[in-house]
């Protein structure tokens, strides 16, 4: 391996274990999804019949089978092995988020209290753009939330479709509202 290979691979590293505040949040919030998610399938809920192989879903069934037929709680060794990463993911993240001022309380406190959800009632608070950011993320948290209580298909790619799709133009909103105005001549 020559030096430079090592470097680039010594400062990714690096990167991983020492996320930015943007990449921790997108960790912390995997990591925990993928915990709900792990629970719910041990638990039997997270699909009406089967029990999900985490070996199979991520090898796309080069180790084993992705599903499993399943009625109730059901533990394999995959899902501790899922867990354990998820954890991991989420644990690098918080390790960043404590280290910021405030630490995770304040992390947390600013994921309610912010100046995206009072344009929920009020377009004239940040323009059009917030507002409508604002309703195309809590119709996308909405929509997966109600679709996974509803009908256990907390992993069905239309639910997902539809989530992303509307989670995607909340926050290109929420950039667009947020980005500085720009020049008015333009020569």
């Amino acid at each position: 391996m020559s030096k430079d290979e090592n470097d680039d691979s010594s400062s990714l590293m690096a990167a991983i274990m020492n996320p930015s505040r943007g990449v921790s949040q997108w960790f912390i919030a995997l990591g925990l999804w993928g915990l709900f998610l792990a629970v719910l399938n041990i638990m039997g809920e997270a699909h009406p019949n089967y029990h999900w192989s985490w070996g199979g879903l991520l090898t796309f069934e080069a180790t084993n089978a992705a599903f499993e037929q399943s009625d109730g709680f059901k533990i394999v060794a995959s899902d501790f092995v899922f867990m354990a990463l998820c954890g991991a993911l989420a644990g690098l993240g918080f390790k960043t988020m404590a280290g910021e001022d405030g630490g995770i309380g304040a992390w947390a406190k600013s994921l309610l209290v912010n100046d995206t959800w009072p344009a929920l009632a009020d377009p004239g608070y940040k323009g059009w753009s917030m507002f409508g950011a604002a309703w195309c993320l809590l119709l996308g948290f909405v929509c997966y939330a109600f679709y996974g209580i509803r009908y256990t298909g907390w992993t069905d790619p239309g639910v997902y479709s539809v989530t992303i799709a509307l989670l995607a133009f909340g926050f290109a909103l929420k950039a667009s509202a947020n980005a500085p105005a720009g020049d008015e001549n333009l020569d």
